[in-house]
């Protein structure tokens, strides 16, 4: 039996959080829960993460897993407050451990584990998670990021940032550790699943749409990483983004290196402190 899965676009950052559940034993899973943000203000809030909180409840649904498809920098994860509300397991890549000792001594994170420990599951490529009678399967993508997968359920792929809509490429290329090349070898490793395979981004594209597409839509179409974009081309045009981080990506990774928990508010009420990550 297929799973179900229902799409919430966040209209605020243009991402995508999905809900996959089991008809069968009714479990589910979230897949990159997204916290609304203000830069400006720093006030966060979980009305668009409840909604689908809600919805999973209204179904009767039994949350097992928050997928993370990595450490992000164009959304703050919601998924402490998931967790939270639902007692579902936070899952991210084994290769973390590798973006939280080059993060944490510059994010200056105190109790942070550097082993991992704050994770409820740290994936191996490869590895089976078991919800009810879906099995998802882990696909590391160490290229685009340490510690970034992509999560395989029969013929359909979650990709998160990996690989966005054809019109949109490929995104998180302003995060510490991150290289075009690489990015572009990590999408390439999803293209070379079989042609009907489904990738589920984690953006909308340009047209507010179009977050679904088959292996071989990409293929034929992706602006920056289909088979007529080499590798190079691709490098050369985005080397400008990968020194240019975003007004989201401090603040996103100090709370990823967190198990996806925000800091602590300081005595003004500041959770997100100024810090320069542009040479990490």
């Amino acid at each position: 039996m297929q799973p179900e899965i229902t799409a919430f676009h966040h209209p605020a950052t243009g991402r995508v959080t999905y809900l996959i559940a089991d008809p069968a034993t009714l479990l589910c899973a979230f897949v990159d829960p997204v916290l609304d943000y203000d830069p400006l203000t720093q006030a966060v809030d979980t009305r668009f993460v409840d909604a689908i909180i809600a919805d999973a409840r209204a179904r009767d649904l039994g949350p097992t897993w928050i997928l993370e498809t990595g450490v992000h920098t164009g959304h703050i994860s919601a998924a402490g407050h998931v967790k939270y509300e639902t007692g579902a397991s936070i899952c991210i890549g084994a290769g973390v451990l590798d973006s939280l000792k080059r993060l944490v001594p510059v994010l200056g994170a105190d109790g942070v584990d550097l082993d991992g420990w704050d994770f409820d599951k740290l994936a191996q490529d490869g590895e089976a998670l078991p919800m009810g009678g879906v099995e998802i399967t882990a696909i590391a993508l160490p290229g685009r990021l340490p510690g970034a997968v992509a999560y395989r359920i029969g013929n359909v792929v979650f990709t998160g940032a990996a690989i966005l809509p054809p019109d949109q490429g490929l995104g998180d290329s302003d995060a510490p550790g991150a290289d075009a090349e690489g990015l572009h070898a990590a999408a390439r490793l999803l293209l070379a699943l079989p042609p009907q395979t489904r990738l589920l981004s984690g953006q909308v594209g340009a047209d507010g749409d179009a977050w679904s597409a088959t292996v071989a839509d990409h293929r034929a179409g992706n602006v920056d990483a289909g088979d007529a974009v080499p590798a190079q081309a691709f490098a050369a045009r985005r080397a400008a983004a990968l020194a240019s981080p975003g007004p989201m990506t401090a603040p996103a990774l100090q709370v990823g290196i967190r198990a996806f928990r925000l800091p602590p508010a300081d005595d003004d009420g500041l959770r997100f402190q100024p810090v320069d990550i542009s040479s990490i």
